[in-house]
């Protein structure tokens, strides 16, 4: 039985139980599953326990067995298929599904009243001893995955330096995680280097392994302007050439002395990038540019320490007035944030400080250029709408503001209109209030950024009900969405799969406009990435899954292994995208290198499917 994805049934069950739809509904009618578990080697009953999924991986119920190896349970439904996960005691037997599978996916379905028997097989066990460089003794966390497959079947921590998996027999791969270092038995960095370990049931294979030690990035940063050390900087080690919204691969701070040190995973080839919370200092790269692709790389081993300063120059800063359009008073709780020019990206570095009582804010952290402010009311507390300086309509129609190297600069008062507000309840399926639900008026879910992103959100209390203030006036199509790894799917005003079948809902200034919805079930898509002749990838990717309309409704990722579990997802037909973090490659579904030749993949609402994603 895959652990990660027993994790997920878990998950699932905690959010049925929390807003009640575990229960069946009025008119269902009890059908017992029951059945016996075995040891497949000698016939003899097995003291296990077992769980029982229904077809969207949802968790139904559990049961131990008895001395006879029997076990039972009531709470399933006439004429319902059932999936069942069963695990042994013993430390000798594999966990498996009943009907012989090693997973979910492939597992035998029973369709209640049933009798879902398992004959557990004798596993073989993988143990070692796992020391440091040092010699101390190691503490890591091990994976067990499938040498054709790359699915990871067993797992194990080690605190004394020794460990011990049970798993099926076969050949098999295993790696160390400690931290700031993984790697491959024995000694390698990468799978395509690891040694093929064999198991045979009722015998012992022995791994004993000595970690590589960490790669460590480690320097000084210091002032441009009279070469002293800057405290409370931070670094970020990025792989090089960077990826624009790539992931790092560490992150720290500089103490009093400006000193930082920052152990990585892997060796590699990586720039810096150093920020200022405080705003004194310009963000940069290695190699004193404040452009990614003019970044410096350098290249970590590991075992070693590479060392990596950084001068930084004095940052630029803008300050203002946030006033009431009508009136002319100084607005309370007003947030900047800059854009650069008039299509770029959010301003890398920035460090905003919020209106006071006197309506003073201030914007720190800038390089010289030209920048597009955007005020709007901080954690969204003030009933005044955002606006793009100055009663600009968006970041291509604002007033650019120019500042120097290190200047600070004053510009004139931005004025800001009262705003409208949108209200109202979600509730689940059965009618029950959702609480925790994310609602975005923009119709944003968050994407790879996580639940909450967007300048007007809220999220729904124990009775369901939310409210966001400070909409500017005009017509949105907002989005409710609950956990993004539960089993609701988002939806759009109008009960809509998409913002482009929205029901549009207009809002007013000083106003309240509703949008109640009650969620669905969630379509969910699963399954693996191979390469081009059919292994498994041991490369990580970012998924996107896009609707019809261009909107990414969805996310999954491919990591420490070759198989994935999107988020909770809408009816409808989606093309997906997979992008290498480390890299910057972009594939599309299914071998296809561009979206135009993508492979669509519909889905029903509700709909679970498996899929097999091929790379070129």
């Amino acid at each position: 039985m895959h652990r990660a994805l027993t994790r997920v049934g878990v998950a699932v069950a905690g959010a049925l139980l929390a807003f009640g739809a575990v229960s069946a509904p009025a008119h269902a009618e009890p059908a017992a599953l029951s059945g016996t578990v075995t040891a497949a080697d000698t016939g003899q009953p097995l003291q296990a326990c077992v769980t029982v999924y229904d077809l969207s991986y949802s968790w139904v119920d559990s049961a131990c067995t008895d001395d006879a190896g029997h076990w039972s349970v009531a709470s399933t439904e006439a004429g319902v298929a059932y999936k069942v996960a069963v695990q042994a005691f013993d430390g000798k037997h594999v966990e498996q599904w009943a009907g012989g599978a090693s997973s979910f996916e492939n597992a035998a379905e029973y369709v209640a009243p049933a009798t879902a028997d398992a004959a557990l097989a004798l596993g073989g066990t993988i143990s070692g001893t796992l020391t440091r460089a040092d010699g101390s003794q190691g503490y890591a966390w091990i994976d067990v995955s499938k040498l054709d497959s790359g699915e990871i079947v067993g797992g194990a921590s080690t605190w004394d330096g020794t460990w011990s998996a049970l798993v099926p027999s076969g050949d098999y791969v295993v790696s160390f995680h400690d931290g700031s270092a993984s790697q491959y038995a024995y000694g390698s960095e990468t799978r395509e280097g690891a040694t093929t370990i064999h198991v045979e049931a009722g015998r012992t294979a022995v791994v004993d392994d000595t970690m590589l030690g960490a790669a460590t990035v480690s320097g000084v940063i210091t002032s441009d302007v009279d070469g002293a050390p800057v405290a409370r900087a931070c670094v970020e080690v990025k792989p090089y050439p960077v990826v624009p919204d790539g992931w790092g691969q560490g992150y720290g701070c500089t103490d009093d002395t400006g000193t930082y040190s920052i152990d990585l995973s892997a060796a590699g080839t990586y720039t810096t990038l150093v920020t200022d919370p405080e705003g004194r200092f310009v963000a940069e790269y290695n190699g004193n540019t404040t452009v990614a692709a003019d970044a410096a790389p350098f290249t970590v081993t590991h075992g070693a320490t590479t060392r990596v300063d950084t001068s930084l120059a004095k940052a630029s800063s803008i300050t203002g007035l946030a006033v009431d359009g009508k009136t002319g008073a100084p607005i309370e709780g007003v947030c900047p944030d800059a854009y650069v020019g008039h299509n770029g990206g959010f301003a890398q570095g920035q460090a905003p400080e919020c209106s006071g009582s006197d309506g003073r804010w201030t914007l720190r952290g800038l390089g010289k250029g030209d920048y597009a402010l955007f005020l709007s009311g901080a954690h969204h507390t003030s009933y005044m709408a955002g606006t793009w300086a100055f009663k600009a309509d968006s970041q291509a129609t604002a007033d650019l503001i120019t500042v120097g190297a290190g200047e600070n600069k004053a510009i004139r008062n931005v004025k800001l209109a009262p705003g409208g507000q949108l209200s109202g309840r979600i509730t689940d399926p059965f009618g029950n209030p959702l609480e925790g639900a994310w609602v975005s008026a923009e119709g944003n879910t968050g994407g790879r950024a996580g639940p909450g992103e967007g300048r007007y959100v809220a999220q729904t209390d124990a009775d369901g009900r939310y409210t966001i203030i400070g909409i500017p006036a005009g017509d949105y199509t907002p989005v409710v969405y609950a956990v993004p790894w539960g089993n609701l799917a988002p939806e759009w005003s109008g009960d809509a799969d998409t913002p482009t079948d929205a029901t549009p809902i207009t809002v007013k200034a000083t106003k309240t406009s509703t949008f109640d919805a009650q969620l669905g079930p969630a379509a969910r898509l699963t399954g693996t990435v191979v390469n081009s002749d059919g292994s498994a990838t041991t490369e990580p990717w970012d998924g996107s899954i896009i609707a019809a309309d261009g909107t990414i409704v969805g996310s999954f990722d491919v990591w420490g292994g070759n198989s994935f579990a999107s988020t909770a997802l809408p009816g409808g037909e989606f093309k997906l995208q997979l992008e290498n973090p480390d890299t910057g490659q972009v594939v599309w579904y299914d071998s296809a290198s561009s979206s135009v030749d993508a492979t669509v993949v519909p889905l029903a609402r509700g709909e679970q499917k498996q899929i097999t994603i091929h790379l070129p």
